[in-house]
């Protein structure tokens, strides 16, 4: 896995992924963070949901408490779904914007919110991960080919 983190902030970016990420992705997995039930995402794919889990573990995040994790299936309608967002996290690192000159390195969330999200090929690869709400975002070599 490559670290991505701060090259999805601009939507053109991010639409060029999730087209790389829409022929290859079997399945997503998201974590709905802050003791949430759902979210608008699990919601609208209710009925592709493969699974769910309560943990508190996943790529790379431990928490005390306990997140529900769906695994929901791919489909043209999914992607559809995903391009309406910005992206998924934005990160600067220090003195990239005026913004930043006093913070150093900083995420901001988007209008994907801050729960995270991972796409698995059909033999349960990473293709891509997030930890949305620290802006962080790896990805597989095989996307970036």
């Amino acid at each position: 896995m490559i670290d991505y983190t701060g090259k999805l902030n601009e939507k053109k970016d991010y639409l060029r992924i999730l087209e790389k990420l829409k022929s290859k992705t079997s399945y997503i997995e998201i974590v709905i963070l802050d003791g949430r039930k759902t979210n608008e995402l699990v919601t609208m794919f209710q009925s592709d949901i493969i699974s769910h889990n309560k943990v508190n573990r996943w790529w790379g995040t431990i928490t005390k408490g306990q997140n529900n994790l769906y695994r929901i299936k791919s489909s043209d309608e999914l992607f559809n779904y995903l391009k309406k967002f910005e992206t998924f996290c934005k990160y600067y690192h220090y003195g990239t914007t005026k913004k930043s000159l006093n913070h150093g390195d900083y995420s901001e969330d988007t209008d994907f919110g801050i729960d995270d999200i991972a796409f698995y090929d059909i033999n349960g690869n990473t293709l891509l991960n997030t930890t949305t709400h620290e802006g962080y975002i790896m990805i597989s070599e095989e996307i970036m080919l």
